[in-house]
Order: structure tokens, then C-alpha cells, then sequence
């Protein structure tokens, strides 16, 4: 129990009486009738409040949160008095969360039943607990103030926000024009089904022009075909130390999560099985292709908190657990960061030697640093030093992506801000490309 501002106040207005116990006649008994009534009705609002675990106390949350946007949590509160009360309560908000109201202060009727809300920002993907409940609660008389921790446990997901995600990808790609791209999905010429005649569009492949029609009508008419559906994908996620770089305050692994959710939906949206696996010095994580809504969300409940471990890549025997558990040809998306000439070869050798039928494409993360600095104006000494090392560190990223590109794994560089969407314009002109469709 703590005494209220009100009892101080109380208190303190207790110099009157101190005075007048100096008065002949008063003497020293006014200071303490004034003083025992005070505590008499501290004591009173003690018994007659109530305590905190008295009330029944419920917090409504969703399972699953988004990251870096805001949440709402709501606490349902029930007074169990008559009597209206003063309430103070904060929740115990997870460490990487970033919480809207700290400390939420209300009054609450007699047997009220009310719902308070705030919001809260997680910053980082997982799992986590809210376990318990802050509860300060004023005495009826407000006198004294009754505190108490309630164990009221939470789990929630944090996962990556995927409608905000996917609407600023949809921007992207129309400001970038990429819809020539996914036009082109509708101009495989192997491995696909006739679906119609239409007149010819700009973009249109003249590999598909039907002499026919165009020599009937006097106008150019192109066949339109049906892309391959049932094919197979994967998502191969490296988790060891090299995605542990930080780029705008997000590491490496964030980036390529947040890309693998929108692409994983992509595939399945073009009729594409997808599948899983992340991999440091062990494997971690796998999930088997398919498709559809329980299996989108199998795929996101097993990627949505893998976390950087300090140690190597293991990509022999990531490759190995590929090939031994998927025998039908796939199309491998393989978010990494090659960070040297001698890692380039050790994914491709790890592919040549363990999976070489199914087709490679290494997605990386460029830093936006590094060419800055490599533009850097010449001012003193310091600006040439940073504009020379970064000039050297740009020349030998590219002679590690030259390394895997003439081994036949195409590898695909992007900033963070585009990683998304120029993947799965990669996989769909992979898709489109006559000759180098989907195995």
C-alpha cells in the first residue's frame, strides 16, 4: 500500500493544528486528533478498496502482429465495487516493441465493465510474451493507492506486413513499368497450352505470330498460350553470419524474409508450388512445395522467426538435403551475400556437386553506402582514402558475382527498397523465356 497525493495534502494541512498547540487552553491534543483521524480514514479507504487482483482483468490482442506498424492491444477491465475508483495500469510490453501509452489512466464506475486500448510497434520479427499486467488502483476515498503485478500472459507473432508490403511493391512495379515483364509470362513458347488468338500488342514475341489469321484479316494476330503451371520453386535462406550486416538499420536476413513472403505468395499466385528451406551450419527449417492457403501459411510460421547465427554456411549440405528431398527439377531462389571471390566458389561447387538439376539464381543485397562513397567528392585526403576503398570493394563484389555467373548461376543484386519486386520480375521472365523456363 503507498499513501495518495491527497493524504500528503491532508498532512501537510496538519500544520494548523501544530500551531495551535502552542495556543493555552489547546495544548498538544488537537495535533494529534487531527493526526489519528487521518490515519483512521487512511485505514478505512485501505479496508474498503479493493485489491488490484481483485479485478478481473482480460487482454485482447491478435496473434499475429505486423512489424513496424501499429498494433492495437485492448484490456478489458471489470470493477468489482460499487464505487467509482481511479485506475492506472500498464501493460508489460515486449523489450522490441515500441508502445504508444506507457501508462494508461482512467476512472472506472461502479461494477463497469470498460475496454481501454493502446497501440504498440513491433521492430523485429518472432515470437514474444506479454507477461503481465501493472495495476495501480486509488482508494474510494482516495487516500492510499493499492499496487499490484497481475500474470496476465500473451503470446504473439511478429510477422512482416504483408499488405503494406505488397501495395508498396504494386507502386514500384507500376512506376517502373514492370508490367511488360509479367506480360511476357503469357509468351512462353515450351512447356505450355494454347489458349487463344488475339491481335498483336507492342511487346508481343513475333515467334508467336499466326500467318493464318494475319494473312485472313490483312492485321497482325499473335497465338496466346497458357503458362506452365504445377512447377517448382524454392526458397533457400541462408541464416549464418554474412546476413547479419546491417543496411538503414534492418539486417541483411530482414530484407531477404520480407522479400521471400511477397515472392512465396507470387508463385502460388502463378499456379507455382513453393518451398522451404533455411540453412546455416545446419539445417533449420523445411518445408516441402505446394501450394494454397494452409500451405502459405505452414511456410510463414516457419519463416517468419528465423534468426542470424554466428557461424558458416553449410552449403554442401544445404544442396544435398535438396536433392535428396525434392527429385522433380526446381527453380532454387538462394538469398545470400556472397562476400568473396572464395564463397562464390563454394556455392557453386556446392550446387555442381550436390543438386546441378535444379536451376540456381543467388539474390544479394547491395549496400547503398558503398556507391555513395564510391561517388564521393575529392576534398582531402580522408575522401580519397574512403572513395578508393569503396571503389575496391565494389570492383571485388563484381568479380565474386562474375564468379557464379560463369559457373551458370545467374545472381541477381539489388538495393533493399527493390529486392522484391526485381525478384519476382526475375523468376517471371524465367518463367517466360522460351528455352529457360522453369526445369
Amino acid at each position: 500500500m503507498f499513501i495518495s497525493k491527497r493524504f500528503i495534502m491532508l498532512a501537510l494541512a496538519g500544520v494548523l493544528p501544530a500551531v495551535l498547540s502552542f495556543v493555552p487552553g489547546v495544548g498538544i491534543y488537537a495535533f494529534l486528533i487531527y493526526n489519528l483521524l487521518l490515519f483512521i480514514f487512511l485505514f478505512a479507504d485501505f479496508s474498503i478498496s479493493p485489491e488490484p487482483e481483485a479485478f478481473h482483468i482480460k487482454r485482447v490482442v491478435e496473434r499475429k502482429l505486423s512489424l513496424s506498424v501499429w498494433n492495437r492491444i485492448d484490456l478489458i477491465i471489470e470493477n468489482p465495487i460499487h464505487s467509482l475508483l481511479k485506475i492506472h495500469v500498464r501493460d508489460a510490453v515486449p523489450d522490441s516493441f515500441i508502445s504508444e501509452n506507457e501508462i494508461i489512466s482512467f476512472e472506472l464506475g461502479g461494477e463497469e465493465i470498460k475496454t481501454i486500448s493502446y497501440r504498440v510497434k513491433p521492430v523485429k520479427r518472432g515470437e514474444y510474451v506479454f507477461p503481465d499486467i501493472h495495476v495501480r488502483v486509488s482508494g474510494v476515498m482516495g487516500l492510499c493507492v493499492r499496487s499490484e503485478t497481475l500474470p496476465v500472459s500473451d503470446c504473439v507473432k511478429v510477422y512482416p506486413n504483408l499488405k503494406d508490403m505488397r501495395n508498396h511493391h504494386l507502386a514500384i512495379m507500376q512506376k517502373k513499368k514492370l508490367s511488360t515483364g509479367f506480360q511476357k509470362l503469357r509468351q512462353m513458347g515450351i512447356g505450355t497450352e494454347f489458349e487463344s488468338i488475339h491481335e498483336y500488342n507492342p511487346g508481343d514475341d513475333f515467334r508467336h505470330v499466326n500467318w493464318t489469321v494475319t494473312a485472313r484479316e490483312g492485321r497482325l494476330f499473335v497465338n496466346r498460350y497458357e503458362p506452365e503451371r504445377n512447377q517448382y520453386v524454392y526458397i533457400m535462406m541462408d541464416t549464418s553470419r554474412v546476413m547479419s550486416e546491417e543496411i538503414k538499420g534492418i539486417t541483411r536476413l530482414d530484407y531477404a524474409v520480407n522479400a521471400a513472403f511477397i515472392v512465396a505468395e507470387t508463385v502460388m499466385n502463378y499456379g507455382d508450388n513453393i518451398g522451404l528451406i533455411t540453412f546455416d551450419s545446419e539445417i533449420n527449417r523445411m518445408v516441402k512445395p505446394g501450394k494454397g492457403t494452409a500451405h502459405f501459411q505452414r511456410l510463414a510460421d516457419s519463416l517468419y522467426n528465423v534468426e542470424i547465427k554466428e557461424n558458416s554456411a553449410d552449403y554442401e549440405k544445404a544442396f544435398s538435403t535438396l536433392q535428396k528431398t525434392q527429385n522433380r527439377s526446381s527453380l532454387v531462389l538462394l538469398f545470400t551475400d556472397p562476400f568473396n571471390m572464395e564463397h562464390a566458389s563454394e556455392i557453386a561447387n556446392a550446387w555442381r556437386n550436390y543438386a546441378p538439376r535444379h536451376k540456381v539464381m543467388v539474390l544479394a543485397i547491395k549496400n547503398p553506402l558503398l556507391n555513395r562513397e564510391s561517388d564521393r567528392n575529392i576534398k582531402d585526403m580522408e575522401d580519397i582514402f574512403l572513395r578508393s576503398a569503396a571503389l575496391k570493394l565494389l570492383d571485388d563484389r563484381r568479380r565474386t558475382f562474375s564468379i557464379l555467373e560463369k559457373s551458370g548461376i545467374p545472381t541477381l543484386e539489388s538495393d533493399p527498397g527493390t529486392l522484391t519486386i526485381n525478384t519476382i520480375d526475375r523468376y517471371v521472365r524465367l518463367k517466360s523465356q522460351a528455352g529457360t523456363a522453369l526445369p
